[in-house]
């Protein structure tokens, strides 16, 4: 019953949205979406091209987001089909191939498929249509990996990345640990007019779509598996139904409307959650991924083959006959839109992707990389005039993330940054519908552009500011620190030298009161010598004034035995012998008075005993010669 009135009234809708095509909004989850014409007949009615080998494939070392690759090939090499020609260990980044045999012509700057237009470094192989391959380059055995960590090493090696259009390197995408992983989406969607290379492609490798999500499914441990489909594409649904026959995978057909695509939608639409603002969805356990993700997955996994091509899609309104080709990465644009008869020449741009969320070439002659889905010739129509916003609201109404254009744009013209990242801008999917709905025909999306790509300037000059100020900062801190360690040096070798003097002055001090105490102790001995030379001077008088008086007594003594000796020669010899000491005691006058200190005290001293000696000796002699002239006397 419920389900009876659940598709009652999508009958209603339906038939209500001829009238109102802006009913068929309540036929699914998320706000907004639009309804274009989306012309994926002119492709498909054209059988797909395969085989197609160029003379001159030219491969960018950049095919996607992360650190550019590095050429492991020179000029004049010769190279063969899945042979690894660039890689880096430097970071985020995917090797790049071989699409077929042939030899290195150059490797120099050329245009890429880019909005800046610019020449990016490329490797230039000419071909030589042998497509001599090497087989297994990758050395798998062909069994499913039950590790994580094995299926990255291997999707890396590949050179596998988001095939959808984001070109973001799939194996950053796979987490490293099984069960994080709760759902796995396979993106086939398609939902941008003109393009149908993933219908295509389920229409006619449903099988390996299906095995490649089984081995995501079982390395990373994964409950639940589903397949989102338009249901505009009946063909592509049938085959993966066969496809999907013995096994767990769920086939979900979904409305057809733009964006119906994007990631946060189809989520919304498969699962009814909504990831989060500045999140991703493996945040929510979800993982979603392209079908041509898909199919290089379990051809790496399988065959060993690395990313060498994909499915693209030639189309648009100025070709006659649009088609889907399996083509080599580095096959011009130019050269595959001259394969689908064009209706006038191409002297127009061509655009990479389709009409909402494509881009307009400065140069037709670029390669196909591995994020290339379509090559659309649509003939330049005359561009309306812009003019000013009628605040109609029907921007906000088509918006499918549900953000407010108006004052997004506002705020973008008026360089009023700030409010414009507090309103989400970088939550825009950049999807177009606000400018295809837009009255006024204001290029909504380029001001959005415009405004990330200025927050993102002045972010990037913010941190290099921070960055030159933490440099300051250290360098400031360097410097004090330097100068401290300077300053400490310099009061240490102060202190030594300090220390040092002071050592050094109390060991002169120590000589200086030793030298001192010994010129001291050479002085008190030098003076005790004076004293003791001066004191055997008085004893050598003394003693010979005794001696003298002893003879003097002795003879007197002998005068009173012997007869009387006349009175006149006794007085002659007293009075010579009183003569003689007075003599004596003039000799020796100065060594008694001792009031002059001569400069030379020793040599004084000598001289003093020397003239005292011979004073003696003359006394002693007189004395003699007087003791000899008396004993004359009395014997005469």
């Amino acid at each position: 019953m419920i389900q009876t009135l659940s598709a009652l009234k999508v009958s209603l809708i339906k038939w209500f949205a001829r009238f109102y095509p802006m009913a068929k909004r309540n036929l699914y989850h998320f706000h907004g979406g639009i309804f274009p014409q989306y012309h994926k007949e002119l492709s498909l009615s054209h059988p797909l091209k395969r085989g197609i080998i160029p003379k001159i494939l030219v491969l960018p070392l950049r095919q996607h987001l992360g650190i550019r690759t590095e050429a492991k090939v020179k000029v004049g090499d010769r190279v063969l089909k899945n042979q690894c020609i660039a890689d880096t260990k430097k970071g985020l980044s995917a090797p790049i191939h071989a699409p077929t045999s042939g030899k290195v012509i150059a490797i120099e700057p050329r245009y890429k498929p880019h909005p800046s237009g610019l020449k990016k470094l490329s490797i230039v192989i000419e071909t030589d249509g042998l497509d001599e391959c090497i087989d297994n380059v990758l050395d798998v055995k062909g069994n499913i990996p039950n590790d994580p960590l094995a299926l990255k090493e291997i999707v890396h090696r590949a050179g596998i990345v988001g095939m959808g259009g984001a070109g973001f390197p799939t194996f950053a995408k796979l987490p490293e640990k099984p069960g994080i992983v709760k759902n796995l989406l396979i993106n086939g969607a398609e939902c941008e007019p003109f393009i149908t290379c993933d219908d295509m492609l389920m229409q006619t490798h449903a099988d390996e779509i299906i095995k490649g999500a089984q081995i995501v499914g079982q390395a990373l441990g994964i409950e639940r598996i589903l397949f989102g489909i338009e249901d505009n594409k009946q063909k592509a649904i049938q085959a993966v139904t066969k496809a999907c026959e013995n096994t767990h995978i769920e086939i979900r057909p979904v409305m057809t409307v733009y964006p119906m695509g994007g990631q946060t939608q189809l989520i919304q639409e498969l699962l009814g959650m909504e990831v989060p603002s500045e999140h991703h969805a493996i945040d929510v356990g979800v993982l979603m991924m392209n079908v041509a993700t898909l199919r290089a997955i379990y051809h790496a996994v399988i065959h060993g083959s690395p990313l060498i091509s994909r499915f693209v899609t030639i189309s648009g309104l100025g070709l006659e006959e649009p088609f889907n080709a399996e083509a080599l990465l580095g096959t011009s644009f130019l050269e595959l839109a001259e394969m689908a008869a064009p209706k006038q020449p191409i002297n127009y741009p061509l655009i990479q992707g389709g009409p909402m969320m494509g881009m307009a070439l400065h140069e037709n002659n670029v390669p196909i990389i591995k994020t290339t889905n379509c090559v659309l010739a649509n003939p330049p129509e005359p561009v309306e005039p812009v003019m000013p916003c009628i605040r109609c609201g029907e921007c906000m109404d088509a918006c499918p993330i549900n953000l407010l254009p108006q004052q997004l744009y506002w705020h973008s013209r008026n360089h009023e940054f700030d409010r414009v990242e507090k309103l989400k801008v970088f939550d825009c999917i950049e999807c177009g519908c606000c400018s295809f709905v837009c009255p006024s025909h204001i290029p909504l999306v380029q001001y959005y552009r415009h405004a990330k790509s200025a927050i993102k300037e002045i972010k990037h000059k913010e941190a290099i500011a921070k960055l030159a100020q933490k440099r300051h900062e250290f360098k400031l801190e360097r410097l004090a620190r330097e100068k401290a360690e300077r300053d400490a040096k310099i009061k240490a070798k102060k202190a030594a030298v300090k220390q040092k003097t002071a050592q050094s002055a109390s060991t002169k001090g120590s000589a200086s009161a030793a030298a001192a105490a010994k010129a001291a102790a050479m002085k008190q001995k030098k003076q005790a010598a004076s004293e003791s030379g001066t004191e055997t001077v008085l004893s050598a008088r003394d003693n010979a004034i005794a001696l003298a008086k002893k003879r003097a007594q002795a003879a007197k003594d002998s005068s009173k035995k012997t007869p009387q000796i006349p009175h006149k020669p006794t007085q002659v010899t007293r009075q010579k012998t009183i003569e003689a000491d007075r003599q004596m005691d003039k000799n020796t006058k100065p060594s008694e008075a001792g009031t002059e200190v001569p400069k030379d005290k020793s040599s004084t001293t000598d001289d003093a005993s020397k003239r005292r000696a011979a004073a003696i000796a003359a006394a002693r002699q007189k004395a003699k010669k007087s003791a000899q002239k008396q004993e004359d006397l009395h014997e005469a």
